[in-house]
């Protein structure tokens, strides 16, 4: 797997990995997407009232982290 400075999330293969916790949650339900379809992710998301982001390349904390 190769670093990526600003990821949320990185999938590799059967390897998936988040940089941080809210990131981890956007990383699961893009995991259970990519197994199981955007629907059930999105009622997931929807049942949880959490406001998942879609974009894995979208890290609002990789500048705040000095890694841009």
């Amino acid at each position: 797997m190769e670093w990526v400075r600003q990821a949320r999330w990185v999938a590799d293969r059967d390897r998936w990995t988040s940089s941080g916790v809210a990131a981890g949650m956007d990383m699961t339900l893009a995991l259970i997407a990519h197994l199981h379809g955007d629907e059930l992710a999105g009622g997931i998301a929807d049942g949880v009232e959490y406001d998942w982001h879609r974009d894995s390349t979208w890290d609002p904390f990789a500048a705040k982290n000095g890694l841009l």
